[in-house]
């Protein structure tokens, strides 16, 4: 039953968050098992585990675990036949936020500096964390706050 489960919750992975799950599969595989299996590899196995394959404990369990990296309790969910629901990357909050929008050319000519690039992700990624909370409208306010802080600066040029 809980093998069906997670079979299951794998198969409910849109196109996009099975390929997530994939590549954050192959860092568990890595990281906790010592396994540099291909990423064709890790695919081939995880579509033959959806089908009806028994797999083997140590992958079994390393899907287990790949759901609890990309979601909270979501090895539980997968186990007890509750959706699992994948986060939103970075990448795609990123892009949603940022597509109607271009960089100064101030900006542009510096990006080609790894160190540069670095920091703006620590930025970016340290600004959100700054200002999250569960609370929907505590969550806006601190955004609000924050961006009013930042604005400072461009308003005295």
């Amino acid at each position: 039953m809980y093998i069906y489960n997670v079979r299951r919750a794998i198969d409910e992975l849109n196109n996009e968050e099975y390929y997530e799950y994939l590549k954050r599969l192959r860092s568990v595989l890595t990281r906790k098992y010592n396994k540099n299996v291909k990423p064709s590899e890790i695919k081939q196995r995880v579509d033959e585990f959806v089908k009806g394959k028994d797999p083997k404990i140590d992958y079994f369990e390393s899907y287990l675990i790949t759901f609890d990296e990309l979601t909270t309790d979501g090895a539980i969910n997968a186990l007890h036949n509750k959706k699992v629901k994948m986060p939103k990357t970075w990448r795609q909050l990123l892009l949603k936020v940022t597509e109607d929008r271009t960089l100064s050319p101030e900006v542009v000519k510096h990006l080609e500096d790894e160190q540069i690039l670095i920091e703006i992700k620590a930025l970016f990624y340290q600004s959100i964390e700054y200002c999250k909370d569960e609370n929907r409208d505590r969550f806006f306010e601190n955004l609000y706050h924050f961006n009013y802080f930042l604005k400072i600066r461009t308003n005295k040029k």
